[in-house]
């Protein structure tokens, strides 16, 4: 999805829709194109906004709020297998993606449906659940590529990483990345966030620094 102009109540009631499932008739994700004319700090402060946004959403539907489980900034060249990163039982991993000349391609699959089209019972699913599936075989009917992959634009995707437990309000993808061409002597830099959804009264200890996200030049290798 292009985005033309930022307004941020519309843009995350859109995520909202389609990130925060309760079926499969959903996708579990959304790309946004940021276009080119940002900076990386706006990029940062629009994904700061869009948490901010969502976690209102989530107060009001769900009676929980969203917290950072992390917030960092990384360079990377590394092709992963599909999986779920580690966080909270219903998490969501937001990644901002700033301009590079270096390829890569992402991938969602949706462990959900393939549990549901092979009438896997979901005791048995979740008793033999791994959070990195290597079977990808398996999932080639279940797999999305995120189409249009500028990589010359500012991009967000937001993921559901929710993991399958019966109490679990959405139902979460796993993701993989595949870079095309890599060269490191170039960079590839992906702004990631995870955000838990937890009790809204919960106390939250040593919750990574917003402001410090925000304003960091620091790049993890």
């Amino acid at each position: 999805m292009k985005i033309q102009s930022f307004n941020i109540k519309k843009i995350a009631k859109y995520c909202a829709e389609e990130v925060f499932r309760a079926n499969t008739d959903a996708p579990g994700f959304v790309y946004l194109d940021l276009g080119k004319n940002l900076s990386s700090y706006k990029l940062r402060e629009i994904m700061v906004n869009l948490k901010k946004e969502l976690s209102n959403f989530t107060v009001n539907k769900y009676d929980k709020k969203l917290s950072y489980h992390w917030l960092v900034r990384f360079d990377q060249q590394v092709n992963t297998p599909f999986h779920i990163d580690n966080a909270a039982d219903e998490s969501f991993l937001m990644l901002g993606y700033e301009p590079s000349d270096i390829s890569s391609e992402l991938y969602i699959a949706d462990f959900h449906k393939f549990a549901n089209d092979n009438d896997i019972s979901p005791k048995n699913y979740l008793r033999n659940f791994t959070p990195i599936f290597k079977e990808e075989a398996l999932l080639i009917p279940f797999i999305t590529k995120i189409e249009s992959f500028c990589k010359n634009t500012y991009k967000i995707v937001l993921i559901n990483n929710s993991k399958p437990k019966p109490e679990a309000k959405t139902l979460g993808v796993f993701h993989k990345a595949q870079i095309v061409s890599q060269d490191l002597k170039k960079s590839r830099i992906v702004n990631s966030m995870i955000i838990n959804m937890l009790p809204k009264n919960k106390i939250i200890e040593n919750e990574p620094d917003e402001n410090k996200f925000l304003k960091t030049d620091t790049i993890s290798k």
